[in-house]
């Protein structure tokens, strides 16, 4: 606590005023925002001490060799990065040998700096305390007590602080103020008083029993350790990893190297250091909002103890005008300790330990950017565990903040916060973590395309909806003890959901944001299935390629597709359980003075039932139409190609999607409270009711007419159809879940126009007696508009599918699964990129295949003269084995880089295949000697080493050598 200032006058006897709710009824989440920052320091430690290091050891030739193998592979900095992976599976093994000849490893001297820093970090967190107790700082305690009437005090005051290990009193005789620091291990605890503060001990004995119980309760809520843990870590991070990393980044940003390679790796480098620059703003700012929220922690702890309110009775100048007060405003953010008025406010009310503070979201979703980019170098094993991780840290600090902000709005009869607001705050810092670290522009100033992060956006909105309105449907129907187990549940769920979209943008998503690297057919293709499709499928297949990059699609396990059932299944076991008629355990401890439990659920699971069942009869209807459409007059030519196969797979699928879309889309339109939660609901429902519908027509496939798909035999087929709608289940629960949350936001925006026209057709002198009919009339049409969109729904099912039928061409063949069209590099980028194939590896092979085709040529010759039998077959015995070494120089220039440039990728085309020529009529040679096999081999000698000039020409006029003085 802060030193009063030295005119504060005391006030009378005041006690506090009672506190209408416990801010301890919930977890705070200020534990996990540490942990967030811990996290973020070590991942970042961890990733810049082996940059700095490398730099630092590395040896700039061996570094510029392997820089070359990249620009040798054709992968261009400032191409597209999707264009990039398109060249880098075309000569990923190459790379991999070429950067691997090069590479420089100092494993160990990172490991050593790292066990330094981390050694550094534990001595600092634990000579802190010793330093801050030193004799020529402080005193005991007993030294200052010259009377011995405050250590009885003290030990009253630590007894009624329930404190287990008293905690060692010393004085600053230095320090006029009157004011207290709690600090040291959870072992050994210190609490520093202020000389100012011991001497007016006597005068003022209610404002010193406040100041040491607001310190005691810092020791009670543990908030020593980890704080000092934080400011150890941060400062060993500031000086030995932070500043020698920026020191080396100005190195590569304005001195290393030369300038065309600096610019080549500007946009990169910068925005790597730009994130080191944000992650000091995220640490500074996350760090001091933690503070402020934890002193306000322990005035309530403080005044709960009987502490008076004198300390807190401090009155501070009140600015004018708009610029001062932001001014101040801003000041307040930088500040460990909150302003005197909002710690007097918080006493009678804390309601800002409840609020849903924007910069602390922001934060969050930076921060929590940031520890994804910094642990990029995990293996894509590693990928589930990093998105459970992240999506853990985002969802529960924000989920915390929302279930008390939902709490604190139940217990004052206040609105509930919406929740969308949070995940929007949320995604605007991944946002900009994104845009200003290289994620998603790696070596561009800009990604191509930010509006795919727009997917993470919707992501966090949809996850912190549904974690608003499960709340409020969970400590409405909660009956345990404490309110945590229920807290947990309910954000592992939405935790797990976020996780799936975060494993699918890590492995897959991320390329969005430079374009669509797919094409329709590439896609198709990649499945790898035999057959081209019939023409009344082929633009279905163009939807199923779509569908088959989006988020939910992967069924295995570690995707985390199961994630998604949780989002409907949760709520549905909230309005399941019988409804609170006495209160709560919960409640009785966070408010006893309250008589009546909170409201209930305003519906029960009835109405949600019958919509979901409603959905599930749209959905057998339209699983009926897409049977129908699949089925042919001809099954023995088309329903056994792997196409047809694909699309009987899949036309379930997307028919449950919809439905499920079309159900939750629906119940929001027509739903007041927690409407994403009925219409996830009821979508799950029609989900179930979908996979039954398609495991019974997989079941009698063969028995059903005209619905037949691949089978006219009548039989049950249960072994072969639940397979299928295992796989069928997996992709529709965690497909549909994200298509029916999208189509809940777009049925509740639907509501909201609707409402609002409403009103503003409304006469103004309209009298209140008119509006039960007209709600009565509106609730009639709006069972109208649910009957007509049901409908709609069904009619426009069966017209697209006639449409698709009546349009459906011819299918192309299948391409490679990404797009292959990449622009051409620049002149200059062309020359650097021939310049490094012919450095790291293309002028060893050419020098290569020459000299193994001089040994041809000499051993060739040696026969030619050869004057006996004997020299003669010693002639043919060289020979063979020059072909060997023909053959085994043509295959190590096959395994080398393709050169990037397509002409001189011709012409090395053209090289290794004479050369292959000139290997098999060698070895022809060697076996058959006769006139025929040597006139063979003498023109394929000839081509090769005409394409082998022809290529040094090439290599010479593109400036990748120079050429060669005569």
């Amino acid at each position: 606590m802060v030193g009063l200032p030295a005119d504060a006058a005391p006030a009378a006897e005041e006690r506090p005023a009672s506190v209408p709710l416990d801010e301890r009824v919930l977890a705070a989440g200020t534990t996990l925002r540490f942990v967030l920052l811990l996290l973020l320091l070590a991942a970042a430690g961890a990733s810049m001490v082996p940059a700095t290091v490398w730099h630092l050891l590395a040896s700039s030739a061996r570094a510029d060799k392997q820089a070359a193998c990249w620009l040798a592979a054709g992968l261009d900095p400032g191409a597209s990065i999707n264009a990039g992976y398109v060249q880098y599976t075309q000569n990923a093994s190459a790379l991999n040998a070429c950067a691997a000849r090069y590479s420089q490893e100092f494993d160990g001297a990172s490991l050593i700096v790292g066990a330094v820093a981390l050694t550094t970090a534990v001595a600092v967190y634990w000579l802190l305390p010793v330093w801050r107790t030193r004799r020529s700082k402080v005193t005991p305690l007993d030294a200052m007590d010259v009377h011995g009437e405050l250590r009885p005090l003290l030990d009253e005051l630590v007894a009624t602080a329930g404190l287990t290990r008293p905690p060692r009193f010393v004085v600053d005789p230095a320090a006029s103020t009157a004011g207290a620091v709690a600090f040291g291990r959870r072992r050994g605890p210190t609490v520093c008083l202020d000389g100012g503060l011991v001497a007016t001990s006597y005068t003022h004995r209610d404002r010193f029993r406040a100041v040491v119980l607001h310190e005691l309760a810092h020791l009670h809520n543990g908030d020593t350790p980890i704080t000092y843990a934080t400011i150890a870590l941060w400062r060993v991070f500031l000086v030995l990893v932070l500043l020698p990393w920026a020191a080396v980044g100005l190195d590569i940003l304005f001195f290393a190297g030369t300038p065309d390679a600096r610019g080549q790796f500007a946009p990169f480098n910068t925005h790597d250091r730009v994130l080191g620059g944000l992650i000091v703003l995220a640490v500074y700012l996350a760090r001091a909002g933690i503070l402020r929220n934890r002193e306000i922690y322990a005035d309530l702890m403080a005044a709960r103890w009987g502490a008076s309110r004198e300390p807190w009775e401090v009155s501070a100048p009140q600015r004018s005008g708009v610029w001062p007060r932001l001014f101040t405003g801003f000041v307040e953010l930088w500040r460990t300790h909150p302003s005197w008025a909002l710690r007097r406010t918080s006493l009678s009310d804390p309601k800002a330990l409840f609020a849903l503070e924007r910069l602390p979201l922001f934060l969050t979703g930076l921060a929590a950017d940031i520890l994804a980019w910094q642990l990029g170098s995990l293996p894509y094993g590693a990928f589930p565990a990093k998105a459970v991780l992240i999506s853990g840290l985002v969802v529960g600090i924000g989920g915390v903040a929302l279930w008390r902000a939902v709490l604190y709005s139940l217990h004052t009869g206040q609105p509930a916060p919406s929740g969308w607001p949070v995940g929007l705050w949320l995604g605007f810092g991944v946002v900009v973590g994104e845009l200003t670290g290289p994620g998603a522009a790696w070596n561009h100033w800009l990604p191509t395309h930010p509006e795919a992060l727009l997917i993470l956006v919707a992501a966090l909105v949809l996850v912190m909806t549904w974690t608003a309105q499960n709340a409020e449907w969970w400590l409405r129907s909660w009956r345990g003890r404490s309110l945590g187990p229920a807290m947990l549940v309910g954000l592992a769920a939405p935790s797990l959901a976020l996780a799936s979209v975060l494993f699918w943008w890590y492995a897959q998503g991320e390329v969005l944001t430079d374009g669509w690297p797919y094409t329709a057919g590439g896609l198709l293709g990649s499945y790898g299935l035999p057959g081209l499709p019939p023409a009344h499928i082929g633009p279905l297949l163009d939807v199923i390629a779509v569908v088959s990059v989006l988020p939910g699609t992967d069924a295995s396990a570690e995707s985390l597709w199961w994630a998604g059932v949780l989002l409907w299944v949760l709520p549905l076991l909230a309005l399941a359980t019988r409804p609170v008629t006495r209160r709560p355990k919960w409640l009785v401890g966070a408010l006893p003075e309250t008589v009546a439990p909170l409201a209930p659920n305003p519906y029960g699971p009835g109405r949600l039932l019958a919509a979901g069942l409603a959905g599930g009869l749209v959905c057998w209807a339209g699983l009926a139409m897409a049977l129908a459409h699949l089925h042919t007059p001809a099954p023995a030519a088309v329903r056994m190609t792997g196409p047809f196969q694909l699309a009987h797979l899949m036309w379930p699928i997307l028919v449950i999607c919809g439905a499920m879309a079309l159900t939750a889309a629906v119940v929001s339109a027509v739903t007041d409270s927690a409407w994403l939660l009925a219409g996830l609901v009821a979508a799950g429902i029609t989900a179930l009711l979908g996979a039954g519908g398609t495991y019974l027509l997989m079941s009698t496939d063969g028995c059903l007419g005209p619905l037949n798909a691949m089978t006219s035999t009548c039989r049950w087929w249960p072994d072969v159809a639940w397979p299928l709608v295992r796989i069928e289940l997996a992709y529709t629960l965690a497909l549909g879940t994200l298509a029916a949350g999208l189509a809940a936001f777009a049925g509740r925006g639907a509501r909201l126009l609707r409402r609002r026209f409403w009103r503003a057709g409304q006469h103004p002198t309209a009298r209140p007696t008119a509006q039960r009919p007209l709600r009565r009339a509106w609730q009639r049409g709006a069972r109208v508009a649910v009957a007509a969109v049901v409908a709609a729904g069904v009619g426009t099912t069966v017209l697209t599918v006639q449409t698709a039928g009546s349009t459906a061409g011819s299918s192309r063949p299948p391409e490679l699964m990404l797009d292959q069209s990449t622009s051409a590099p620049s002149e200059s980028m062309a020359r650097i990129e021939g310049q490094a194939w012919a450095a790291v590896g293309g002028l060893d092979h050419v020098n290569a295949l020459r000299v193994a085709e001089r040994g041809y040529t000499t051993a060739f010759e040696a026969g030619a003269k050869s004057t006996s039998d004997a020299q003669f077959a010693t002639a043919m015995g060289e020979l063979n084995t020059t072909c060997d070494g023909l053959t085994r120089a043509t295959k190590e220039a096959e395994a080398y880089f393709t050169v990037p440039n397509p002409t001189g990728q011709k012409v090395w085309s053209t090289v290794l295949t004479r050369y292959q020529r000139l290997a098999g009529a060698c070895r022809d040679l060697a076996t058959r000697p006769d006139s025929a096999t040597a006139k063979a081999a003498t023109a394929a000698h000839q081509d090769a080493v005409d394409s082998v000039d022809v290529m040094l020409y090439w290599l010479a006029e593109s400036g990748a050598i120079r050429p060669a003085s005569r």
